[in-house]
């Protein structure tokens, strides 16, 4: 188990770099992780993050990509985009990094 040291304490991480106790997780702790990783976020990270938290409060899951890229057209009234606009924001996986600085455990589908 690996931990992650911020505001005077170790916060516990899974193996895949993700909080074992969500309710530790904040916005500053949020960002103190993607800085970590060399991730500045902006204005859009945060709104795929949110909306990556309300889907899993809401159903129990993190949304699948093609939720998320559909909500992103809509967020931003262009039909076109795509995966790489998320991706851009999020190279490794955007639903899975947007549930490590969300606060949320890895998708069960996302390896």
């Amino acid at each position: 188990m690996n931990s992650f040291f911020f505001a005077g304490r170790d916060h516990a991480l899974d193996q895949h770099g993700h909080l074992q106790n969500a309710g530790e997780w904040s916005k500053e702790l949020g960002l103190a992780l993607a800085l970590a990783d060399g991730i500045s976020l902006n204005e859009e990270h945060w709104w795929v993050i949110e909306f990556v938290r309300q889907h899993h409060q809401t159903y129990g899951t993190p949304p699948l990509m093609r939720v998320l890229i559909k909500a992103l057209r809509e967020y931003r009234d262009q039909q076109d985009l795509g995966s790489r606009e998320l991706y851009r924001l999020f190279p490794d996986n955007p639903v899975r990094q947007a549930c490590k600085y969300g606060g949320l455990p890895p998708p069960d589908w996302c390896i």
